[in-house]
This record gives structure tokens, sequence and C-alpha cells, in this order.
């Protein structure tokens, strides 16, 4: 949620979902809003820490979709039209390089592709990484072994 706010918060972005392959059932006449932004998961290897919490490195991919803006050369009076597109992707690689939380630490863009093969819409892919802590496993009921004992030696 924390993505999705912070992105959908961004002058320009019409429209966050997670991320379902939709650009290959959407033809020039789509039914989202554009500029849409796609959130995908990648795998997430985990590592036990101490008392049942574990960390991970999160990849992220956001599906940046745009519609297309056909261009004939440099000189076309389309072109800074067509080149916007990057200058929201400059803005949300902004927001995203600010986000943070309790139990993930801020994002890194790591790779940026352009689809390169398009009709009406034009697919961005960003891929983002952060450092995460999963502590849902961690008993809060009671005090873990022998850490009152470990308190009372300090003392």
């Amino acid at each position: 949620m924390a993505i999705a706010d912070r992105l959908s918060a961004l002058p320009g972005v019409e429209f966050v979902d997670l991320w379902n392959n939709q650009i290959q059932f959407l033809a020039g006449g789509s039914a989202i809003p554009v500029p849409a932004v796609f959130v995908e998961f990648e795998i997430i290897e985990w590592h036990q820490q101490n008392h049942a919490a574990r960390r991970g490195q999160l990849a992220v991919r956001l599906h940046v979709v745009t519609r297309a803006v056909h261009t004939n050369g440099h000189r076309d009076p389309a072109m800074p039209e067509a080149l916007a597109v990057f200058d929201l992707l400059d803005t949300i690689n902004a927001a995203m390089q600010g986000l943070r939380g309790d139990n993930f630490s801020g994002f890194m863009l790591t790779t940026s592709a352009t689809n390169h093969d398009h009709a009406e819409l034009v697919e961005n892919v960003e891929r983002y990484v952060s450092g995460v802590q999963d502590i849902t496993s961690m008993r809060r009921d009671k005090p873990f072994p022998g850490l009152s004992t470990a308190i009372s030696a300090v003392k």
C-alpha cells in the first residue's frame, strides 16, 4: 500500500494496481486510465534472523503504461509530447527513492526498460530493490527464553 499511495499521489499517474500481465489484454481503447502503473513483486529470498524475524531483498517492477505518441524524426512537433513519458519516469523515480517505512529501506532503481515494439500503448518497466524485514512470526505474547536472564546479567 505504501507504493500505491505514493504513486497515486503523483501528478500524471491516473491508475495504480497490481501487475497481472494486463498489457497483453489491452488494445488501443484501453479499459484503464493512462498513465497507469502496475506493481509487480518479484520472488524474495528470505534469510532467517533471531526471534523468528527474517530479512530479504525485495525487487519490485513498476510497469508504467502510457499512450504512444507517434513521431517522424527529431523535428516532428510531437517529439516533446513523445518524450514526456521520461519526465513521468523521473517523477516516479524521485518518489520511489524517498519511499521507506518501518520494515523496508529506501528503494533503489536498478534497471529501466522501454518497450520498443508498441502500437497504441507503451510500457516502460522500472525495477527497484529494497531491503525488507518480516516480523510477522515474532513471538509477542511472552518473553523470549533467556531474555530476563540476559537483561539481569547486563545490570
